[in-house]
């Protein structure tokens, strides 16, 4: 799956079967719009969990123990 991390656009294997057809359009998403692009191995839109950011970062970080 391509996925745009800036806006609502994506697309899947279902959606477009063919690897490179898919990564065209990412490619021409990301220059018409200069959003960011990103890949998963999955069907659906990865999500973030349902945290205040500050704490996600702060557990994502190292201990300064």
């Amino acid at each position: 799956m391509k996925y745009c991390l800036d806006c609502d656009w994506s697309l899947n294997a279902v959606d477009e079967p063919s690897r490179g057809d898919r990564s065209r359009a990412a490619i021409e998403h990301h220059v018409e719009t200069g959003h960011t692009i990103d890949s998963s191995e999955s069907t659906v839109r990865p999500t973030t969990p349902g945290v205040a950011g500050p704490v996600f970062v702060r557990e994502l970080l190292p201990s300064r123990d």
